[in-house]
């Protein structure tokens, strides 16, 4: 899966509640490569977003 596809479904699950789990955001990736770059990518997303990332 393209980093682009997890970020915008990452960010559809997050704008429900208002944050997201490692949880659910590992459920969204299972397998894929995520390079540094990548996670500075999906972070920076949240941010933009006001997505908080939770344990829990």
């Amino acid at each position: 899966m393209r980093i682009s596809d997890i970020i915008r479904q990452a960010i559809e699950v997050g704008e429900r509640k208002g944050w997201i789990t490692f949880d659910e955001l590992n459920e969204i990736c299972p397998g894929a490569e995520v390079e540094p770059e990548d996670i500075e990518r999906i972070m920076q997303a949240f941010s933009d977003e006001g997505i908080r990332l939770e344990e829990e």
